[in-house]
Parts: C-alpha cells; structure tokens; sequence
C-alpha cells in the first residue's frame, strides 16, 4: 500500500478512525478523492456531486478552493483540512457558505503515520438543509464606553 503523509506530498491519508465516526454520521456515499486509487481525484472533481453526502480529504495544496467551490452542490459535503483560517479559501469559500466548522483538538497521525501532522485540522461541513454559519464582523465602530 502506498500511503503518503509526508510534507513532500500535498496528499495525507485520512486517519480511518476519524472517517469511521464521520461516516457513522453523515452516511457519504461519495468520495471524490480517495487515497488508495481507486478514481482519479481531478476527474472526480468534475463530475456531479449532486444529492451526495461527500467526504473529501483534498491534496493539501494550491487549488484547494476548486474542491470548496463543489461544496454546495452536494446535499452534505465534509471536508477534513488543515485549519488555515488565515487563507483567502477560508474566508471566501468556507466562513460565508459552510454550516458548521470543527476544530480538531490536537494533531492527527494520517495514515500509518507514527508522528502526528504538522499542522491543525478542521472539518468543514456543508448541508443543503442547514443555514451558514453567521457573520461576524470585529471591525465595526463601536460607540467608545465612558467611566464614571
């Protein structure tokens, strides 16, 4: 088995564990980049996602905003990611659209990894029949408080 989890592949095998209790709750009949080969990942990008419930563990690298721009189209779409909240793919694609966002505590072993990522995850999470998260916005003026 060929199983990638090193920085030199944007590729990371998702920890079995983890899709394990995501699938016990959200029921994917759809994977459109599997690890093992099965389909080829960019062809998968480009057929429907439509009515799905899809688990996607994307390459970690440039183009990651074309697999969030699928995200609606499916009837639920679980994305595990690295949380790169600092990204323009975050603040466009995930904060205005998703329904829910999980932050993993601690740091994954992907794979047969024996040490943990380098990174933190997140699970992004979109469903047809939950609202987006709602919008907050830190930089508005605030009336200054006086102290009497």
């Amino acid at each position: 088995m060929n199983v990638h989890f090193s920085s030199l592949s944007p590729e990371w095998a998702t920890p079995r564990a983890v899709y394990q209790v995501l699938d016990a709750e959200f029921h994917f009949d759809f994977d459109p980049c599997p690890l093992n080969g099965e389909s080829d990942g960019l062809a998968s990008l480009f057929c429907s996602w439509k009515g799905k419930r899809v688990f996607i563990n994307p390459p970690y690298g440039r183009g990651m905003d074309k697999w969030f721009e699928r995200a609606t189209e499916a009837e639920t779409a679980v994305y595990l990611v690295p949380a790169r909240t600092d990204t323009k793919w975050f603040h466009e694609l995930v904060l205005p659209h998703a329904s829910e966002i999980r932050f993993i505590k601690g740091r994954l072993k992907f794979g047969d990894a024996v040490n943990s990522a380098p990174f933190p995850s997140m699970l992004v999470i979109y469903q047809r029949n939950r609202k987006p998260l709602p919008a907050v916005d830190l930089g508005q003026e605030r009336e200054p408080t006086t102290r009497g």
